[in-house]
């Protein structure tokens, strides 16, 4: 990768677009996205370790005996998950319950970085390790007003940072590649910390991956959560960690399952 002037950084400081940051594509084209290789249709089911103890210690619901969430996926990202095992109503709670599942989709078919990014005035920074992109928002209407990218010398994505009013989220990668992956990278470790004034939150997720019919999906996702409250203080932290795991099966790939089940409309 040529190395770009200070005066090309200059210049380019100023209303730069995803389509001209090199690294943003070119992480893209490097890392695995199924539909690249073909994936149209997509149906796979996902069971939450501890779930049914949690909702039935709450003793609101009646006693539940499974609960797993049925997600369709359509190409080029649509959507729709459903729950099964959960009791008739409890509509706000079956919200939050699927908003848990769809803010994990990606861990399934992985969102590219340049849509991510494309709204942002974008420009250069130097990083330690390699080189870095920041994105502002000078609209002032968007809720994450700056995010920061740091890259690996090999173009590999290091650290995804974003900047609201509500805090500081900041996520680390590691990454590698896989027999079936094609030569593209694809996450094995991934680190957020979340800073809400003086709680950080910490999630740790680590992948296992298993090839369908010619793809790689995730079969197990294991999440490890530290909340704690950071102050100046000399005392102990107050400290508190929760391990779950996400495990994901029964992938049925390009069947066409998805796409009738969302234009039958049915839901449940």
């Amino acid at each position: 990768m040529r190395v770009v002037s200070l005066f090309i950084f200059l210049v380019f400081s100023i209303n730069i677009s995803a389509a001209n940051i090199p690294e943003v594509n070119e992480f893209d084209i490097r890392y695995y996205h199924p539909e690249s290789y073909g994936l149209k249709d997509l149906a796979f089911e996902v069971r939450v370790s501890n779930l049914v103890e949690t909702l039935n210690k709450r003793q609101s619901y009646g006693k539940i005996e499974d609960l797993y969430f049925k997600v369709y996926w359509m190409f080029p990202g649509q959507y729709q998950i459903e729950i099964n095992g959960f009791p008739k109503g409890f509509n706000e709670v079956k919200y939050q319950l699927k908003q848990m599942i769809k803010n994990r989709l990606d861990y399934v078919v992985p969102l590219k970085l340049a849509p991510r990014v494309r709204s942002y005035e974008l420009s250069y920074f130097k990083t330690k390790s390699g080189k870095g992109v920041k994105g502002k928002d000078r609209t002032g209407s968007r809720p994450v007003s700056e995010i920061q990218l740091k890259f690996k010398p090999n173009g590999m994505l290091e650290e995804f940072k974003t900047f609201s009013p509500t805090g500081v989220n900041t996520s680390t990668f590691e990454l590698g590649v896989k027999g079936w992956s094609n030569n593209k990278w694809v996450v094995d470790k991934m680190i957020v910390k979340l800073i809400q004034g003086v709680q950080l939150t910490t999630i740790e997720n680590s992948f296992d991956y298993k090839s369908f019919s010619g793809f790689g999906f995730p079969s197990k996702v294991d999440i490890e959560t530290t909340q704690e409250i950071v102050t100046n203080n000399s005392g102990k932290p107050n400290k508190r960690t929760v391990n779950s795991t996400l495990e994901f099966s029964k992938y049925e790939i390009n069947t066409g399952k998805a796409v009738r089940f969302m234009t039958k409309g049915i839901k449940k």
